[in-house]
């Protein structure tokens, strides 16, 4: 037989109760009768009065002593009107509050991006994203780790290269390719000499993107007088090979070698003197830019209104050049 356990005070409702049923319950007492309650709710009371029988009968207590002309609570009863009415108000706002949520942006967003991307481009958009949205937070993570969105509880990533999309279950929207230039010090070229075309590279040391010492790559050649373009490939050699492009840019300054690397990490340091880019003509595809998310239906407001906000910011950034 199932009981009713009352602790401190507090009844503990078995898990299979019927809100529905706790909410008729609350409106019977409230409305002050059956046939009120079924008026106010629009229900037969005969519904209303097989709502409370079962009420009753899951918890294994008379809740309400009645009479063809009153009701009365009984200690139970009353227990169970107090806490009810607290309870479901409760459940009743949190439940606006959820629905909310899908109509204003509001909450907690979780987002991951690569580091280099993260300290040149975030810092400022996501502090004037919170200035539209006041009322969202936001956590954000600089990682060049393919982070397992749905397990770590991330609502966005902002990723570069391929092979982004290996959980077949998150979505993927494409920003772009992100073009990639060749960087050398004015120290470099001055002791090795400025390489005027890609075939000239195999003879220089390049500082390479990743854990290899060679690294064949397809290089879009540009002709600025004549509608059509090449392409090439060519594979170059280093010594040095690293995984951050912020590593790559330092090493390239300090003469270490040529660097392919986007042009937004490079903006500054070629305007100062400190980097040079050479074969300017040449674009090399190797990276497409993705916002990627866990799924397109039942997204919260917030996450809707950051994949617009990041999309318009990022296509139309100068130094980013999405083609």
């Amino acid at each position: 037989m199932r009981r009713t356990v009352v602790n401190n005070g507090t009844i503990m409702l078995p898990s299979h109760i019927n809100l529905n049923d706790l909410a008729m319950f609350e409106e019977v007492i409230r409305a002050g009768g059956f046939s009120a309650a079924a008026r106010k709710l629009s229900q037969p009371k005969a519904s209303i009065s097989r709502a409370i029988q079962r009420l009753e009968d899951d918890l294994a207590v008379r809740l309400i002593q009645r009479t063809t002309r009153s009701l009365r609570l009984t200690e139970a009863g009353e227990l169970l009107y107090q806490q009810a009415n607290a309870s479901l108000q409760q459940i009743g706002d949190t439940l606006c509050r959820i629905r909310n949520m899908h109509e204003q942006p509001e909450g907690h967003l979780k987002i991951t991006m690569p580091v280099e991307f993260g300290m040149f481009f975030m810092g400022s958009l996501i502090a004037d994203f919170m200035q539209l949205y006041p009322q969202v937070y936001v956590q954000v993570d600089l990682s060049s780790r393919l982070v397992n969105l749905i397990e770590e509880g991330f609502d966005l990533a902002l990723r570069m290269g391929a092979g982004i999309l290996q959980d077949s279950s998150l979505v993927a929207k494409k920003l772009g390719k992100l073009p990639l230039k060749f960087y050398a010090s004015p120290y470099y070229l001055g002791k090795h000499g400025c390489p005027d075309t890609l075939q000239a590279l195999i003879k220089h040391e390049s500082i390479l993107f990743r854990h290899s010492h060679q690294q064949t790559i397809r290089a879009t050649c540009h002709f600025p007088k004549k509608a059509a373009s090449s392409c090439i490939e060519i594979q170059l050699h280093g010594k040095l090979s690293v995984d951050h492009y912020s590593v790559m840019k330092d090493a390239a300054m300090a003469g270490a070698g040529i660097a392919l690397m986007p042009p937004f990490m490079c903006h500054a340091e070629v305007l100062t003197g400190q980097l040079v880019n050479i074969l300017e003509q040449h674009d090399v595809d190797t990276d497409q830019l993705f916002l990627v998310y866990p799924t397109r239906k039942h997204q919260p407001a917030a996450v809707k209104a950051l994949i617009d906000f990041m999309t318009q910011r990022l296509l139309s950034h100068p130094l980013l050049n999405l083609g």
